[in-house]
Formats: C-alpha cells, sequence, structure tokens
C-alpha cells in the first residue's frame, strides 16, 4: 500500500528539519510507537483458492498484500476451527491448551496489558465472551457457525444480544463495516494507542451462501470440473514458483468419482455449490479491501502488521445435501446448509492431499501472507520455511520487545521471516484430530489417516506426500511415533493414545484417499 501524499511530505519535512539540526545537538532517538496489528482469519479456506496461492477466484486485495509484502507458503495450523484458533491465541498445542483454555492467558490479554486497544469482530467459537478475555470490543457470534444471512442467536455487540440483521444482513459485509469502524473511530482518550484487530470470517465455511448476484456471475465457470480446476492451480502455482517445476500432484483419490462420470444434473449442482463457495471468497477479499483501504484513509498503513491465513483446510463433507435438497433448497439460498463437498475440497487445497480434520498437508497447510511496509524484505517474497499457528503469539510479543526469557511457549518467534531474514523452526510440529495425527521435521513427515496406519514421508523431497516410505523405514517411523507419543502425553496428560475414530463421530467419516474414505456421491439438481 502506498502513504497518502500529504503524509510523505509530512515526512519529507521532518526529515529536512533533522538533517538541519543534526550536527548542532545531540541526537536524541525516539522509540518507534508499536505497530497496530491486524490477524484476518478465514474459516475452512483451501490453500489455494486467493489468486496469489494459484486459484482462478478474483481476490484483488489479498493479491495486493502478497505482491507487497510476504508469502508465507508452509503456514500450519490444527486441521480444524477450535484447535486452530486456541494455537493461534495461546502459543500452546492445543491438548493442554483446550481444556487449561480459561487459565491461559491469551494474546489478546497480553496485548491489552500492553496499552493495545482490541477488538473482535466475526467468529470467536472458544469457551466463554472475548470481552472476558483481553478483548475491548466484540461484535460477531460465539459458536462455530450461523446462517450468513439471518444471523443466529449467539450473535453478540460486546455482551449484549444481537438481532438487528435486517434484509440485506450479510456476514462478511457486516464484519468488514465492523472491522473499518473499530480503526477509524477509537474511544476518546485512546486515539494515539495500537489497536489489535482480530478479524475472523466465517467465510467460506457452511452454510454456503452468497449474494444471488455474486453467484450468477459465477454460474458455469465451474462447469469443468474439480480436476480440471485442480491442474490449471497446479500449473500456476508452478508458474509462480509455489512449487517446483518438476513437482507432479498426487495419486487421484480413490474414494472421488471422476468428473466425466457425472450426469448432467450432478454436474449442474456441483458447479452452483462451487460457485457460491468462490462468491463468498469473493466477497471476503472485497471486505479485506475497504478495511485496507481504511488503513490508508487514516494514515495507519505504514505501522500495521496484517497476517492472513485460513484455520483448517477446505471442507470435504456433505452432510446434509439429502435433507436441504427435500425442502427446495439449493446451495446459495438462505437457512440452507451446504458443504463443499469432497470434489471441491480436492481442487482447493491443490496441490495438497487431504482436507479439514485431517492432519495431512491438506487439512493443516495454509497460504498465509503477512504485509508490514517497511519490513518484510524485497515486495513478493516467498518463504518455504514450515511455521504454525503456535508461532503468532511469541512472534508479536517479540516484535514489541515482550518476549521474556521466562516465558515458555510452544510456539518460536518467526519475527526475523518477517524482517526480511531467513528463518528456520528448531523443534518438530506436532498435530492431532480424533484418528488423524502427524510430526514433522526438516526431514520427515509421518502421519496417519481414519486411524489407518502411518505413512512416512520425506519433507524436503516430498512435500506433497506422494512416495509412503514407511515399509522400507520402520527405525525412522518407530522413532519418530515414539516422539510423538511422548508429545501426546506430555501435552494431553494421558498416559496413552485413544483416538476417537472417524467411523463412529457424529459429523465426520473416514476421508483417506488411498482406500479408507467413504465414497463421494454428489448430489444433483432436482428435474
Amino acid at each position: 500500500m502506498k502513504f497518502p501524499v500529504i503524509q510523505r511530505i509530512k515526512q519529507g519535512i521532518v526529515f529536512a528539519v533533522w538533517v538541519f539540526f543534526a550536527g548542532q545537538v545531540p541526537a536524541v532517538s525516539e522509540p518507534e510507537s508499536k505497530p497496530n496489528i491486524i490477524i484476518i482469519l478465514a474459516d475452512d479456506m483451501g490453500y489455494s483458492d486467493v489468486g496469489c496461492y494459484g486459484g482462478e477466484m478474483a481476490t484483488p486485495a489479498l493479491d495486493r498484500l502478497a505482491n507487497e509484502g510476504l508469502r508465507i507458503t508452509r503456514f500450519h495450523n490444527g486441521g480444524m476451527c477450535i484447535t486452530s484458533r486456541v494455537s493461534l491465541l495461546t502459543g500452546h498445542w492445543w491438548p493442554r491448551a483446550l481444556p487449561e483454555f480459561e487459565k491461559t492467558p491469551l494474546l489478546s490479554e497480553k496485548l491489552h496489558d500492553d496499552g493495545y486497544r482490541t477488538g473482535l469482530i466475526g467468529k470467536w467459537h472458544l469457551k466463554g465472551n472475548p470481552m472476558d478475555r483481553g478483548f475491548d470490543h466484540f461484535f460477531g457470534f460465539l459458536g462455530g457457525f450461523a446462517d450468513h444471512f439471518t444471523g443466529k442467536n449467539d450473535y453478540r455487540l460486546d455482551r449484549k444480544p444481537f438481532t438487528d440483521f435486517g434484509s440485506d444482513y450479510y456476514s462478511s459485509d457486516a464484519f468488514a463495516d465492523r472491522a473499518i469502524e473499530f480503526i477509524k473511530s477509537p474511544p476518546k482518550g485512546r486515539e494515539g494507542d495500537p489497536f489489535f484487530l482480530y478479524l475472523s470470517f466465517q467465510a467460506p465455511h457452511n452454510p454456503l451462501q452468497a449474494p444471488k448476484e455474486d453467484i450468477l456471475k459465477l454460474r458455469g465457470k465451474y462447469a469443468a470440473g474439480w480436476q480440471a480446476v485442480r491442474e490449471a492451480r497446479f500449473k500456476r502455482q508452478k508458474e509462480m514458483g509455489l512449487v517446483s517445476a518438476n513437482a507432479t500432484l498426487p495419486d487421484y483419490p480413490l474414494n472421488l468419482p471422476n468428473w466425466n462420470s457425472l450426469t448432467p444434473e450432478q454436474r449442474d449442482l456441483e458447479d452452483l455449490r462451487m460457485s457460491v463457495y468462490a462468491a463468498m471468497v469473493e466477497r471476503m477479499d472485497t471486505g479485506i479491501g475497504r478495511v485496507m483501504d481504511t488503513l490508508e484513509a487514516t494514515g495507519k498503513a505504514s505501522n500495521t502488521l496484517v497476517i492472513f491465513m485460513s484455520d483448517n483446510g477446505a471442507d470435504s463433507f456433505s452432510a446434509v445435501d439429502a435433507p436441504m435438497l427435500k425442502r427446495g433448497k439449493l446451495p446459495g439460498d438462505p437457512d440452507s446448509n451446504f458443504q463443499p463437498g469432497t470434489g471441491w475440497a480436492y481442487a482447493s487445497v491443490t496441490p495438497w492431499r487431504l482436507y479439514k480434520i485431517s492432519q495431512h498437508s491438506g487439512g493443516i497447510t495454509t497460504g498465509a501472507i503477512a504485509w508490514w511496509p517497511g519490513h518484510t524484505g524485497e515486495a513478493g517474497r516467498i518463504s518455504n520455511s514450515p511455521v504454525h499457528m503456535v508461532d503468532v503469539v511469541p512472534t508479536i510479543l517479540d516484535m514489541n520487545g515482550d518476549l521474556k526469557d521466562d516465558m515458555i511457549f510452544a510456539g518460536e518467534s518467526f519475527l526475523p521471516m518477517l524482517q526480511g531474514s531467513q528463518w528456520s523452526r528448531e523443534q518438530p510440529m506436532f498435530f492431532q484430530f480424533m484418528d488423524n495425527r502427524s510430526i514433522r521435521d526438516d526431514e520427515w513427515t509421518l502421519a496417519e489417516v481414519d486411524g489407518s496406519g502411518w505413512e512416512l514421508f520425506r519433507t524436503a523431497t516430498d512435500p506433497l506426500e506422494n512416495e509412503n516410505l514407511a515399509i522400507n523405514n520402520p527405525e525412522v517411523v518407530a522413532a519418530l511415533e515414539k516422539r510423538w507419543l511422548q508429545w501426546w502425553r506430555e501435552e494431553s496428560g494421558k498416559a496413552e493414545y485413544t483416538p476417537q475414530s472417524t467411523k463412529t463421530g457424529p459429523h465426520y467419516k473416514p476421508q483417506g484417499d488411498r482406500g479408507s474414505g467413504v465414497p463421494y456421491v454428489p448430489s444433483a439438481m432436482p428435474k
């Protein structure tokens, strides 16, 4: 983003005055004011949906942030909404932090104590009310999802129930509006305070809903199917340098039908489904653009760090298609609750394998962007160094000089990366949800889906998890499993690992793309 002209002129005058007096009076170094911080979190968005990560969707705001800032291509999350959000706000692994959430200081509380005014706009999905956890202001909902048009009874404006949705309400628009208001209108007496804004969109989480005019503009764009979309995204990712030129996509999932095997009615509904999903992403991007415009207009752009990410990979389920269609509802309709389904999740997570709840790369890798004018190095830089959400808290504390030696986090500060330097994580990253788990270090990735046994991959040479080396490297599997189990016991407080099976979960089902997954049967457009 460029500074307003008046601001640049003022800076030039200040510099000229400094030059004139520099040799006549002792130099006094003034501390730079603390940066504003905006964390923007998409909900259930796939790695490659936005343009700067290879997607065909129109996302000019996020693309501009990436082109002017830094893309962190191996930014990891917990593979699931709550696990990711706990780690993001605490700096700790979720098995310990979630049960201890009410006792664990959050980033918002630390920044509030450090003089920041703090606001959460959007989805909370954690225990209690964010107003009790260091946030001065809250607009959004407390639970996991709500109708994008009509909201839900857990919406709050600060502590009060919010019911004033109106006929033109749409969540992404409302969240952007409230974020703009938070930036532009600080309380009296706090005009000069730095701010922390946690802008937590619900898009493109189900229900798949978007304004009708946005959907119609995209109708037919996805008629070529998820295989064509995935291959086109992969080609663009190679051109962008996001994956190596000789990389190959993982094998086609055994539980996903080929697009050309679908009936015309199935293809029509699937095209509509993805048109709605894409409209949600594009509408969110428009809101982000308005927020960034506000930063410029208020002169705050030059001293603001923006980090964008998703809380997990795309949602592969379509659990309530049948009852929705029986009620006469289609994707996009108010009072409907469609999900992306396995086919479009497969396209959205390009170039990775598997999806939300999985601890393979498609479930736990987000296409992150960091934008901090004058700090992140060469514009458009790409970093492939692995980062995890647990690293965010120590990084932001480090940025403000508040990271102390006696502070213990699972995360590590990646501030050098944000300042244009090379950085690498020292400790492995650990993952678990239900019967999905993994451990990743510089050399190896050990991962399991649906409790079906460990798969082993060479992290550096096979980041797309194509070649399972577990059979030929039993000693590596044993060593990594031992380390994972040690982590599990320490973090969970449990002596043994007894996972909940996806086969018996009330909302989930096995996803395995190489045999264990439940076959995806696309719904059909009513005749």
